[in-house]
C-alpha cells in the first residue's frame, strides 16, 4: 500500500478509519442523552478500561454524534495535578458563549454567566490554579459560598435551567476522570445527582482507567445508580477483522486469510 493511501493512523485518541464493535454502546448513549434532554430519567455513562482500548475515541464519537443532534457539549481532559474548578470554569464559559450565538447575553444565559462568575471568584483563593475571571457582575448568593459542594450544585442547576430555555442538554465530557481528587469528584457527583433529582438536562459522560469504578464509589455510594459503568475491552475476532479489513477494502486492498489470522493473533484485539 502506498504511504499516501494508508488509512491506518494509530495514536492516542486518534479516530480509527473503522470504529468496529461499538455500535450498540453508541446507540445506548444516544438514547440516554436524548432522554435527558427531554427531561426523562436516564443514566449516563462512565467508560473504563486499560489504556489503548479506545475509550477516548468512543467518548469523542458520542460527543460528536450528540452535537449533531443539537446537544451542547463541555469537553475536558483532566491532567494530573489540576483542580476540577480550574478546568470547569473556562469550559463552561465557552459553552455559555456558544449559547449566546454572538449576541448579547440574555435571560438564563446571562444568569448562568453570573453564576459562573460568582463560582470563580469564590473559589479562586481555595483553588489557586484558577486563572480565568469572568467579565460579568456575579449574582450575590448564587454559587458564591466558597463551598464546592453547594456552589457546584447551584451552578449546574442554573445551567440546567439555561439548557431548558434553549431546548437542549448540557453534557460534560470528561476524559481521564481518575485524576480528579476524591473530594472534588464527590462534589461533582453530588451536583449531578441534585440536577437529576430536579430533572434538569445536565449530565456527564466520562472515561478513565479501571480504578475509576472504585474511586466514584468511594466518593459517593450512589454513583452506580447515577451512571452506567461500561467496561471497554479488546475487540472480539469478528469486530477486529472488520476494523482491519474495511479500511483496506475502501482503498482497493485485500488481506489473505493467513495474513488476517496473523495480525489478529499479534494484536490480540
Amino acid at each position: 500500500m502506498y504511504p499516501r493511501q494508508n488509512p491506518y493512523a494509530p495514536g492516542a485518541g486518534t479516530p480509527p478509519p473503522e470504529l468496529a464493535g461499538r455500535d450498540e454502546l453508541m446507540e445506548r448513549a444516544a438514547v440516554a442523552l436524548d432522554r435527558i434532554r427531554a427531561r426523562k430519567p436516564a443514566r449516563s455513562f462512565i467508560l473504563y478500561g486499560l489504556r489503548g482500548v479506545g475509550k477516548s475515541v468512543l467518548l469523542n464519537r458520542i460527543r460528536l454524534d450528540a452535537e449533531a443532534r443539537g446537544i451542547a457539549s463541555v469537553r475536558m481532559e483532566i491532567p494530573d495535578g489540576r483542580s476540577l474548578p480550574a478546568l470547569l470554569i473556562p469550559a463552561l464559559r465557552s459553552a455559555l458563549l456558544r449559547f449566546s450565538r454572538g449576541e448579547a447575553l440574555r435571560d438564563n444565559v446571562l444568569k448562568g454567566m453570573r453564576a459562573l462568575a460568582g463560582f470563580a471568584r469564590a473559589l479562586e483563593v481555595k483553588y489557586q490554579d484558577i486563572e480565568l475571571s469572568i467579565d460579568v457582575i456575579p449574582e450575590t448568593g448564587l454559587a458564591d459560598s466558597s463551598d464546592l459542594d453547594m456552589d457546584l450544585s447551584d451552578l449546574l442547576l442554573t445551567l440546567g435551567k439555561t439548557a431548558v430555555e434553549r431546548n437542549t442538554a448540557i453534557v460534560l465530557y470528561i476524559d481521564e476522570l481518575q485524576y480528579v481528587q476524591e473530594d472534588q469528584l464527590a462534589s461533582l457527583i453530588g451536583a449531578l445527582h441534585n440536577v437529576a433529582q430536579e430533572q434538569l438536562p445536565v449530565t456527564m459522560v466520562a472515561a478513565g482507567l479501571p480504578q475509576l469504578v472504585g474511586q466514584t464509589g468511594s466518593a459517593k455510594s450512589y454513583a452506580e445508580r447515577l451512571f452506567e459503568f461500561v467496561h471497554i475491552d479488546r475487540l472480539n475476532d469478528n469486530d477486529a477483522c472488520k476494523a482491519l479489513t474495511v479500511p483496506a477494502e475502501n482503498e482497493g486492498v485485500t488481506f489473505s486469510p493467513d495474513a488476517i489470522s496473523h495480525i489478529l493473533r499479534h494484536t490480540e484485539g
